[in-house]
């Protein structure tokens, strides 16, 4: 018995001397379960914003690009473009030697392209048949479809008659000009260049591909788009030029929308001022304005002038984006003494590397024909992947890529 009471007690000793068992006593489980339910609930409501957010993202209609897209006929109107500036470069003529006479849109059999009529005044040297002969070489480059005849019916002593497919795209009124003193020849300035990244606002992981792009490039955001204030915030903090993409009415609204802020022909002048006052002060950096859409508002004399007005209290400068051949945006910007250009040419209408380097080479032949030229292009992929490649090539051949502000005219 004295025995068993000792080995009991031996026992008894022993499970006093044990560690106590980790368990979680009713009153911990109590204190702790709420923290637990908060976390859940917490990881549960940020997936459900990002799901919003991407759903939000995913059902965002972006605004349409309202710049037709070429066919194969505006391609060829456009390598005959290039061909001409290559051909006046050959010949030693120089950008203050060629003025543009005019430039008319037409439509022809479903195509529709701007005739182009220059003037031209040659180097004396130049004869008027190695003029020709020239001309006719680099256009037999595109032979079958491209015909090229002369006349000297206008008072020139050389005019050129250019079709493509059979519709004529453009008149070279050639002229002789007259023997120049030998001298020293003068430095020329660099050609610049500007290109414009257009409708932004809708695609941040996209825009910030674009602002790697070394070079100052310009970028011109759309007011109301989904991401366009971080969009702006973030080409300021990148000391690259912001422009406001200011909506306007096209000819085919409705049906073709513009988009949330947009000055429409209807409105009264307060109403236009108030609508592009609210656009404005949506991005405090901006510098200008170029017209998103408006083939019709652009047509309208009447109802620009309160926007010029507006950008000249301002002090922003004006660029049409010639979205149609009809418009007077910058006549009307040039009388009311708002700082303002054009476009040029449209980098990316027809979406494929090959068709944008050809016009960036028209936009770059333009520039030394001109001493300055300015493209606009859109967040594409295909777009951000040929300018990655071609933008560092432009220094190396004799072209200065700026800022659009640098080519505007006051």
């Amino acid at each position: 018995m004295n025995m068993a009471k000792r080995t009991k007690k031996k026992r008894s000793a022993k499970r006093a001397k044990r560690p106590a068992r980790k368990s979680t006593s009713r009153k911990d489980f109590l204190l702790r379960w709420p923290v637990g339910i908060g976390l859940l609930v917490l990881v549960c409501l940020l997936l459900g914003l990002w799901l919003v957010q991407d759903r939000r993202y995913e059902k965002t209609a972006v605004p349409a690009y309202e710049e037709e897209r070429s066919n194969r006929f505006g391609e060829l109107v456009g390598e005959v473009e290039l061909i001409i500036y290559q051909s006046l470069r050959q010949l030693g003529v120089h950008a203050s030697q060629v003025q543009f006479r005019k430039v008319t849109h037409r439509v022809q059999h479903n195509r529709q392209w701007d005739f182009t009529e220059l003037e031209v005044t040659l180097p004396q040297e130049q004869s008027l048949a190695s003029v020709h002969k020239l001309f006719t070489k680099n256009m037999g480059a595109l032979s079958g479809q491209v015909t090229l005849e002369s006349s000297k019916k206008t008072g020139s002593d050389l005019e050129l008659l250019i079709r493509v497919e059979g519709s004529l795209t453009h008149r070279l009124a050639l002229f002789q000009g007259p023997k120049q003193a030998s001298q020293k020849a003068q430095p020329t300035a660099v050609p610049k260049v500007a290109i414009v990244i257009d409708d932004l606002g809708y695609d941040g992981k996209l825009a910030r591909k674009f602002l790697k792009i070394e070079g100052p490039l310009s970028f011109s955001v759309l007011p109301h788009g989904t991401f366009s204030k971080s969009i702006a915030r973030r080409i300021h903090d990148a000391g690259q030029e912001l422009l406001l993409h200011l909506p306007m009415e096209p000819t085919g609204y409705p049906e073709v929308n513009p988009g949330v802020g947009a000055l429409l022909v209807e409105m009264t002048d307060v109403e236009i001022v108030q609508t592009l006052r609210k656009n404005l002060d949506a991005f405090p950096y901006v510098k200008g304005v170029n017209n998103h859409m408006g083939s019709k508002f652009c047509q309208d004399e009447s109802k620009l002038r309160p926007v010029m007005l507006e950008l000249n209290t301002r002090g922003l400068f004006f660029l049409d984006s010639r979205t149609t051949s009809k418009t007077k945006a910058y006549t009307v910007a040039q009388e009311l003494h708002v700082p303002s250009a054009e476009r040029n040419v449209f980098l990316d209408n027809i979406q494929n590397p090959r068709a944008i380097r050809a016009q960036l080479n028209r936009l770059t032949e333009l520039a030394r024909l001109r001493g300055g030229a300015i493209g606009i292009a859109h967040p594409h992929e295909v777009t951000l992947e040929v300018l990655r490649q071609e933008i560092p090539k432009l220094s190396r051949k004799g072209v200065e890529l700026v800022p659009v502000s640098q080519l505007v005219h006051n």
